[in-house]
């Protein structure tokens, strides 16, 4: 299974699901996967799937800002949903909570 999915736009949200390992690896290939469905959708809002994330590097906590950065761009808004209690703590040490809309 890959590690990003991006579904169809229902109730006016894009969602996209991460899973496994987001890092230095994969992290180009997700960034382009999302950008490409947000600017090519321009959905109400994107929403971003965690529950799977075994591992966020850097580079994955870069994909989160460039997926935001992409949402703002088309005026959508931008959520993160479900991280694993250990990708949570990472956004949380990164100051990304208010952004991703998890405080």
């Amino acid at each position: 299974m890959d590690v990003v999915t991006v579904g169809a736009v229902t109730d006016g949200t894009l969602p996209v699901v991460l899973r496994g390992d987001i890092d230095f690896t994969n992290a180009a290939r997700v960034r382009e996967t999302i950008s490409s469905a947000v600017t090519e959708q321009r959905p109400p809002r994107v929403r971003i799937e965690m529950g799977q994330v075994t591992f966020l590097d850097s580079s994955g906590v870069g994909v989160l800002v460039d997926a935001m950065k992409a949402a703002w761009a088309v005026e959508a808004g931008f959520k993160v949903v479900n991280p694993t209690p250990r990708v949570f703590d990472q956004l949380r040490i990164a100051g990304l909570l208010d952004a991703f809309g998890l405080a």
